[in-house]
């Protein structure tokens, strides 16, 4: 006699379930986020891109065109670049604050990493242009061939390059002024040693001019003085640009 069991089978077998697996549901999510995350990084790199051209072109505008209306002043002596002065400076400091502001927000909005080299370079570039400019101006002052006017301009000239140098040093987080206060310190003995020589051993000198060369050398000096002992002047300013761009608290969950 046959004693055959019935063949076992699980439970449930041949009901079809009705479910859909989460993964590929969560995979899709991934998918997007990460596509979604691609295309602002992409975004990001563009605008970097384009503030980084398009303050570079027009600081470079600007820089040149200063350099421009320095040179007219001080050497050449252009008619209309004296007799209008001031508007021509308003221009061109409209032009480096547009490009300033650009340079800003690249750097501290979209972390431009490329942006504080530029500037800094650009920053060099200017102290150069001050130094030549201090030479001339050592010129004019040793040759005595100016008026009061003429010396005003040669003030007014000077201050906004320093201006210019100052805004380049305030774009990055981090730049130091002190290695810029070096070559000024020594046009600054420079110009010591050419007042003592002028106004002591030269027979034909005019005494009418010292004051002038005085106020001229203690102003320089004084900057260079400033940019080297860093007496924290213009710490309150980049505090204040830092906390513009600082990101708000998040709001607290806790009751």
């Amino acid at each position: 006699m046959d004693n055959k069991q019935p063949e076992q089978k699980p439970p449930f077998h041949g009901y079809q379930f009705e479910y859909h697996q989460p993964e590929s549901v969560q995979q899709d999510v991934n998918v997007n986020i990460s596509s979604n995350g691609n295309g602002k990084n992409g975004e990001d790199k563009f605008l970097r891109i384009v503030m980084l051209m398009f303050s570079a072109i027009i600081l470079s505008v600007a820089m040149l065109s200063g350099g421009y209306v320095a040179m007219n002043v001080i050497w050449l002596k252009d008619a209309h670049t004296m007799n209008n002065l001031f508007p021509i400076l308003i221009v061109v400091g409209l032009s480096y604050t547009v490009g300033w502001i650009v340079a800003l927000v690249g750097i501290r909005v979209f972390h431009n990493l490329v942006l504080p080299y530029v500037m800094q370079a650009y920053a060099w570039m200017t102290l150069v242009g001050i130094l030549i400019l201090y030479s001339i101006i050592l010129n004019r002052l040793y040759g005595q061939a100016y008026d009061i006017f003429s010396f005003g301009k040669y003030v007014i000239v000077m201050g906004g390059v320093f201006a210019a140098l100052v805004g380049f040093h305030l774009l990055p987080e981090t730049h130091n002024l002190r290695p810029f206060a070096v070559p000024l310190l020594l046009f600054n003995l420079a110009h010591l040693y050419l007042i003592l020589y002028h106004y002591v051993f030269t027979v034909s000198v005019n005494f009418d001019y010292l004051p002038y060369d005085l106020l001229f050398f203690l102003g320089m000096t004084g900057v260079s003085i400033f940019m080297l002992i860093r007496v924290g002047v213009l710490s309150g300013v980049r505090s204040a640009i830092n906390r513009m761009f600082e990101s708000p608290p998040e709001p607290s969950t806790e009751n």
